[in-house]
């Protein structure tokens, strides 16, 4: 994984998570249900009744909300060993905030708000694994918050690139709208920035997807370090 000056702004997968909780993690396990969607199929909406706390096991999804304009756009997007759907077992109420889809073939385990009663009854560290997967999401959205404030638009979409890069193998299945929404830059603003990138060789722009060709020079224009053990450009 690409590292930087600046943390990146994504959490440590929901194992590890489990460990810092001291929780067992067959037990979490044995209380979850598993759950399968295809490629393109949505997990929930925004505006539905909350469920319960998803742990991505296998897959992609896209976390979507809906602007003040009416327009849906992709404000994150979580791979294996991502948690989401957590405020549902915080609060017990409430509606979804967000449209979480699946952007290829993707498992989760769910642990709905019963299965955590329950849970509870008998293994208090639970509250503590909720606790940390909270505190985490925290850490998360103020790190982009942060990034967002104080870095520039072009340096956003490339450290955007850069972890969708690898999350995805060097083939990006979004849009340039959808990397927009992301970078928290205009779709105009991101055009001209991925044309520029293009034209530099290190990324081609295709109908569907966008495929990182330099990733070495990609880490590096967005001013991180290179990978651990990978050739310096």
């Amino acid at each position: 994984m690409w590292e930087g000056d600046i943390p990146t702004a994504l959490c440590p997968p929901w194992t590890e998570l489990v460990a810092l909780a001291e929780l067992d993690e067959a037990v979490l396990r044995a209380s979850c249900r598993r759950h399968r969607y295809a490629r393109g199929e949505v997990i929930f909406h925004e505006g539905d009744a909350a469920g319960g706390l998803h742990l991505i096991e296998q897959g992609t999804v896209a976390v979507q909300l809906t602007t003040p304009l009416g327009d849906v756009v992709i404000v994150d997007v979580l791979q294996v060993g991502a948690t989401f759907g957590e405020q549902a077992l915080v609060d017990g109420v409430g509606e979804r905030t967000a449209t979480v889809t699946a952007l290829d073939r993707t498992e989760t385990l769910c642990l709905d708000r019963a299965g955590f009663g329950e849970l509870r009854a008998t293994c208090a560290e639970v509250d503590r694994f909720l606790l940390v997967v909270v505190g985490r999401r925290l850490q998360s959205t103020s790190q982009q918050l942060l990034e967002a404030l104080y870095l520039p638009a072009e340096t956003r979409l490339l450290r955007c690139l850069c972890r969708l890069s690898a999350m995805f193998r060097g083939s990006i299945p979004l849009r340039q709208t959808d990397l927009a929404s992301m970078s928290g830059i205009t779709r105009s603003t991101a055009n001209r920035l991925l044309r520029q990138i293009e034209r530099d060789g290190v990324i081609e722009m295709h109908r569907a997807h966008i495929r990182v060709v330099d990733d070495p020079r990609l880490r590096q224009l967005g001013g991180l370090r290179p990978v651990r053990g990978a050739a310096v450009p």
